[in-house]
């Protein structure tokens, strides 16, 4: 072993990129310096350095365990130890007791990715039950099944861009480093409404959840919260995709991804904002067809809502108050000059891909799934807060 010096801005992934060829290497410093918090560098701090062809102790196999609740009833609680391999862009799961072998992902950039088979318009479906367990409106589900389709399946998984994890129906993302994210807010949830099963498939390999305001939180993997590059890049490895794909196929789990997907209305739909004259979106355009298109902007463009809608009622000649007061439907001409404004508001970081999904929408309008209708949209978000 080589010995080194701790410098002012060193991080532990830098110094394995440095001395071990790989920024992935830092464990093994952190193991042959005893170190559990990779954040908890001095400077001056002397390090043992490993060579790079040095022996290293084989870690135990990674364990995940089995889908737990389906619509046929609860398994029994099983965990099986997991080896991956890729071939081309495929990652292959190995379960070491069978050997069964399952592609579950594509590799890209620095991680992977996995479209997912778990659809949301197939939940409504068999998941019925479920849902009216959570007391969503008809509307509400309407909504979501019908935005969800620009975004996820309920099995997605993405671990290749600067968020290190996102997952589910709206890719919630655990957040770039030293930011929350969306992620731990929806986990909470989970934990809340059905202990069990976020035990079950996160609490017992060490994943807790710190949610501040029901909207972002942090993340936390055997009592270190993940806030660092470092930390976040954990989160990277296949075995936590898979964890989290196996979640994602539970039906429990999955009625709280819509659940929590509805509720970002509640954020912003209901909101009275100066910007819109203290009125709510909900006063001016209120069908499910005018909703799913604001929900979708939300999604991707969560700042540009208000702005874009008020710039749409005023190029539309009328005034918020105007609009919520009158009898007269305005939505059509508004929301026609709103998706046209959409399509560059903002400049260089405008809505991706806006028209292509707006067109998705549109589509869904015109099969009948969504209404067009003023005051179609009904929410069931008073029930729920009782």
């Amino acid at each position: 072993m080589q010995e080194y010096i701790v410098q002012s801005g060193d991080t532990l992934s830098a110094i394995a990129r440095r001395f071990l060829g790989a920024s992935g290497n830092w464990q093994a410093i952190a193991q042959a310096n005893n170190i559990t918090n990779p954040n908890s560098l001095r400077v001056g701090q002397r390090l043992l350095i490993p060579t790079a062809n040095a022996p290293r102790q084989p870690a135990a196999a990674p364990e995940v365990v089995m889908v737990r609740n389906t619509l046929q009833g609860i398994y029994p609680p099983t965990k099986t130890a997991i080896s991956f391999t890729t071939v081309g862009s495929e990652v292959i799961a190995k379960l070491l007791n069978t050997g069964q072998q399952e592609p579950f992902a594509q590799t890209r950039g620095n991680g992977l990715y996995r479209l997912g088979i778990f659809k949301l318009r197939d939940f409504i479906g068999y998941g019925a039950s479920l849902l009216q367990q959570v007391q969503l409106s008809t509307s509400e589900i309407n909504v979501i099944q019908v935005t969800s389709a620009n975004e996820g399946s309920l099995d997605a998984i993405n671990t290749w861009d600067s968020q290190y994890l996102s997952f589910g129906i709206f890719q919630w993302t655990l957040g770039s480093a030293g930011q929350q994210g969306e992620l731990p807010a929806l986990l909470t949830k989970i934990k809340r409404l059905y202990p069990s099963e976020f035990q079950y498939y996160f609490g017992q390999f060490g994943v807790d959840v710190v949610s501040l305001d029901g909207v972002t939180g942090w993340l936390s993997l055997n009592g270190t919260r993940l806030v660092s590059d470092v930390d976040k890049n954990i989160m990277r490895q296949p075995i936590w995709a898979l964890r989290f794909m196996i979640a994602g196929m539970d039906a429990l789990v999955q009625s709280v991804q819509i659940l929590h997907a509805v509720s970002r209305l509640d954020r912003f739909y209901f909101t009275p904002t100066q910007t819109l004259q203290g009125y709510t979106l909900s006063q001016l355009l209120n069908s499910e067809f005018a909703v799913a298109l604001l929900l979708d902007h939300h999604v991707n463009r969560p700042s540009h809502v208000f702005g874009c809608v008020a710039d749409a009622i005023a190029r539309s000649g009328q005034t918020p108050a105007q609009v919520a007061q009158s009898a007269a439907n305005q939505e059509a001409v508004i929301i026609q000059n709103y998706l046209q404004l959409r399509e560059t508001y903002g400049g260089a970081s405008a809505m991706t891909k806006s028209r292509d999904r707006a067109e998705q929408i549109r589509q869904s309008l015109n099969s009948g799934r969504l209404s067009a209708q003023r005051f179609s949209f009904r929410s069931n978000r008073q029930a729920r807060l009782v």
